[in-house]
């Protein structure tokens, strides 16, 4: 008979795996052999840090402006070149920062106020549907315009990329000056260190996990905030069809 894999095996198997491949674990190993690190990974790091942004910048203008076209995208590119990329970038706003700094005071109090016996994701992902429901009833009795977010989007996009190197580079530094354990290190190189990371569970304090904020809360969570706020958006302007999934979450909005 094939032998059974126990939990405890798997579960030690993973702690292994997490020990060994962790920030601190790699690059201390990569501080001590800098000088093989080959330059296509610094290029492909450095690539991903400069060429995200931007993407995400055209992609948002190719949905809002292009009317979903790649194509014209493209030839507004082409003859506008460097200049046009930079013109159709939208500029923060102080109303996109405050509804960063709304939704990342709900979710961060929401991660150190809910019962952490365990891990809180759950009932903190609960917490936020209800709350969208909130917004809901309140576009419902003209309180408050949840679709704020929806025409201030490429506003919060560009406040997040501005926003996010910002925070990167205050991660850089606490790790250098003070990390959050000794499962940290340097790899010698900055953009390897900036990119990577310099500790694998940085907290602020001792119960607020950097990470499961920027990922688990503010990151997931928005994804259902932002698609309220995109049907709810949809529901508003008329001369478009809706389709599909957005005629059940009409009805389902309806009779709220």
């Amino acid at each position: 008979m094939t032998p059974c894999v126990t939990f405890s095996e798997i579960n030690s198997w993973f702690i292994y795996a997490v020990e060994s491949f962790s920030p601190g674990s790699q690059l201390r190993k990569m501080g001590a052999e800098a000088d093989l690190v080959h330059a296509p990974l610094l290029i492909t790091y450095a690539s991903m840090l400069s060429l995200c942004p931007p993407f995400v910048i055209l992609l948002w203008y190719t949905m809002v402006h292009a009317d979903g076209s790649v194509l014209q995208t493209w030839d507004y590119l082409r003859q506008h070149g460097q200049r046009g990329l930079i013109d159709i970038w939208p500029n923060p706003t102080v109303t996109a920062w405050k509804i960063i700094a709304c939704y990342a005071a709900f979710e961060a109090t929401l991660q150190l106020l809910l019962p952490r016996k365990r891990p809180n994701g759950v009932l903190a992902y609960v917490v936020t549907i209800l709350a969208s429901g909130v917004l809901v009833d309140m576009n419902v009795f003209g309180i408050f315009n949840p679709t704020i977010v929806y025409d201030h989007l490429g506003e919060i996009f560009s406040a997040l990329i501005f926003g996010s190197f910002v925070f990167c580079i205050f991660l850089y530094i606490k790790g250098h000056v003070a990390p959050s354990s000794t499962d940290s290190g340097s790899s010698g190189n900055l953009i390897i260190d900036f990119y990577w990371g310099m500790e694998l569970y940085p907290r602020i304090g001792k119960n607020f996990d950097i990470k499961v904020f920027t990922n688990c809360r503010f990151g997931m969570m928005s994804c259902t905030v932002l698609a309220v706020t995109y049907c709810i958006k949809q529901l508003m302007l008329p001369e478009i069809i809706v389709h599909g999934n957005s005629v059940f979450t009409r009805d389902y909005f309806s009779s709220l």
